[in-house]
């Protein structure tokens, strides 16, 4: 869809939401089981409270849909295509920061040119500080720099 999409429409201000639409951009997936999975990843106690409403404000916006009702009234709730494409906008929003945020910990192997996130293996040739992904990488850069040096 070439159309802007609102983001804002999701108001995402917690983490159990953020992972609650994970969860969802997975697939399919009812109430309880949300609940359920949630209390697999996060480190703390998921309310029924905080994962309802929050399925009925995504339902309501047109960002999910009700594609199924199981036994006991359980919904089982889908992303629309403007959910599954809000929740790729806001994942890539999410990335660049993480990318900001990282950035500044990120070295290059001097021998394959791979990002290494914080030092790798860090050896000193001619006076210089360099970072290597790996051992074997560093062996093969001074393998390089001896060859070029007897030409």
């Amino acid at each position: 869809m070439s159309r802007e999409l609102d983001v804002g429409k999701l108001r995402i201000n917690t983490v159990t939401k953020m992972f609650i639409l994970m969860l969802l951009y997975d697939g399919a997936k009812h109430g309880y089981e949300i609940i359920k999975r949630l209390s697999e990843i996060l480190p703390f106690k998921v309310n029924p409270e905080q994962v309802y409403p929050f399925l009925h404000m995504l339902h309501e916006k047109g960002l999910a849909k009700v594609v199924k009702v199981l036994e006991r009234d359980k919904k089982v709730y889908e992303l629309t295509d403007e959910g599954k494409e809000s929740v790729e906008m806001l994942l890539e929003r999410f990335s660049n920061l993480l990318e900001i945020a990282i950035s500044p910990k990120v070295n290059v192997c001097a021998g394959c040119g791979v990002k290494i996130f914080g030092d790798g293996y860090v050896e000193v040739i001619d006076g210089k500080e360099l970072h290597f992904c790996c051992k074997h990488c560093a062996e093969n850069y001074k393998e390089m720099k001896m060859k070029l040096r007897k030409r």
